[in-house]
């Protein structure tokens, strides 16, 4: 359950109390916590606590209306209006599917990268982030112990959207500390991204994909642009440029594609295994349902392209759809871009609001804000303050 499923929870709970009304609101998920995706980049490397990036549904629902149930979704039965749960069978009378998205490995016939999904680690969901920050302590200081004069520790990551752009900011500042504490010489860690594209965070303004490079290049980072990676083994990977990288650890960062369930759920689904939606966000085919988040197709009705998969639009999908379901609101969704903050490390970001961009501190104050702001409307002071408890004291 993702930003879309608890946003729209909450919003919903809100309605039916303000207007008194007999529904029944159930949240189901197979973990008893909502995860903060945005930044699990952060946990992968060892930033903040596993802690901090969970947040319990016993502390967010707590003297609402909404009923949570702990259960695997395993399928569906849309005749009979009814999830299949490990647990058994869930009736419903409107369902909204907020499942989320995977790490895409280019698994399709036209596009497949050999030994990707065998070596690469990942930064989501919450248990793979910190499966990648085990390994990487882990491989680390192996090699800090068994060194050799010369030897270098080889990283990359594999993306240069914004996933994988925060993620080298964040990781080049982690690495770096550890280097000195350990002593070690600077030219015994490389850390490479690797992005098939032209230019980094391509769905931003220029401005915006330069600054980060040039942040990211100060940090030590070395970037290969439109040089896709075409094959993996357990200790190099080829470029198309016929560059070999050795590594000791491989970050995919390249993409989110819809929950495994989608493409057998007998929905229409889009190539990237996305329910495709209408513009009132109704998965075709199957009535009362719904789809919000990672795993809806939805295609801008004025670019006709479909949306990226953000925090941001997963949120917007809610709100409006809690109005729509209310009977609130007759018009189809339409996304509004009001802005976006892409973290580059410590003390460092690029934000666009409207037509304004930001850089360095004040882009990473917005950044903090941003944060600040959604725990804020999801658990008021009280989770705003537990919250930053935690993630101040996951870094002493």
């Amino acid at each position: 359950m993702g930003y879309g499923g608890l946003r729209l929870a909450l919003d919903l709970e809100k309605g039916i109390r303000k207007r008194h009304l007999e529904w029944e609101l159930l949240l189901l998920d197979q973990h008893p916590f909502h995860q903060l995706v945005t930044e699990l980049h952060q946990v992968a490397v060892g930033s903040i606590m596993y802690d901090f990036a969970t947040i319990p549904y016993e502390r967010l629902l707590r003297n609402r209306r909404v009923t949570f149930r702990q259960a695997r979704v395993v399928g569906f039965d849309f005749p009979g209006k009814a999830l299949l749960t490990e647990s058994g069978l869930v009736p419903y009378d409107t369902l909204v599917i907020s499942l989320g998205g995977e790490a895409d490995f280019l698994e399709s016939p036209h596009y497949h990268i050999a030994g990707l999904r065998e070596h690469a680690l990942i930064v989501q969901p919450i248990q793979q982030a910190h499966r990648t920050y085990d390994q990487l302590q882990e491989r680390l200081f192996r090699f800090i112990k068994q060194r050799s004069e010369g030897d270098i520790f080889g990283l990359v990551i594999g993306g240069g959207g914004s996933t994988g752009v925060e993620l080298a900011g964040q990781l080049a500042d982690e690495i770096e500390a550890v280097r000195k504490s350990q002593r070690l010489p600077k030219e015994s860690v490389s850390i490479h991204l690797v992005e098939a594209g032209t230019r980094l965070v391509s769905g931003f303004h220029p401005k915006i994909s330069n600054y980060a490079t040039r942040i990211l290049q100060r940090k030590g980072i070395v970037i290969h642009l439109s040089d896709p990676i075409v094959k993996i083994s357990d200790r190099d990977l080829l470029l198309a440029s016929g560059r070999l990288l050795p590594y000791h650890v491989l970050i995919w960062a390249g993409g989110v594609r819809g929950h495994h369930l989608m493409a057998g759920s007998g929905l229409k689904t889009d190539a990237k295994d996305r329910i495709v939606v209408n513009g009132y966000l109704q998965a075709q085919g199957a009535e009362g349902v719904y789809a919000v988040g990672d795993c809806a197709g939805f295609i801008h009705p004025e670019t006709g392209i479909p949306s990226p998969p953000t925090a941001r639009l997963a949120i917007e999908q809610a709100r409006w759809l809690a109005r729509y379901l209310l009977k609130e609101s007759a018009f189809p969704f339409l996304p509004a871009f009001r802005g976006a903050v892409i973290s580059l490390g410590k003390g460092s970001a690029v934000a666009v609001i409207g037509n304004l961009r930001f850089f360095g501190r004040v882009a990473s104050f917005l950044k903090t804000f941003i944060t600040i702001r959604y725990l804020f409307s999801i658990g008021k002071i009280r989770l705003i303050f537990h919250q930053f408890r935690i993630g101040i004291l996951g870094k002493i």
